[in-house]
């Protein structure tokens, strides 16, 4: 398939799509120049970082009381929440000016 840029960038996820999905590449002739959009068959080698993961068995447990708290957990103290400080005293603006 042979596009100009113009069509190219009023089409471009869709013409990348295409791209993708049958392989066809795409020339793009721009200014007397061809340039093509190709897919790359590259495959990640083995070993790469996904493969260093264990797989892990899941464990399903009983449903959780929604009154429990999942801080609980951990079997810590509860911590309370602390209130925020309050402001410090800041003078008002008509305090700082100096009266002639």
């Amino acid at each position: 398939m042979n596009i100009s840029l113009t069509e190219l960038r009023q089409k471009l996820f869709a013409l990348a799509d295409r791209v993708a999905e049958t392989g066809e590449p795409l020339t793009i002739t721009r200014k007397g120049v061809r340039l093509r959009l190709v897919r790359d068959e590259y495959t990640a080698p083995p070993g790469g970082r996904l493969s260093r993961l264990k797989k892990q068995d899941l464990v399903i447990g009983p449903p959780l009381d929604p009154h429990f708290s999942p801080a609980e957990w951990s079997g810590e103290p509860l911590v309370g929440v602390m209130e925020p400080p309050a402001p410090a005293y800041l003078p008002s603006r008509k305090a700082k000016r100096k009266r002639k």
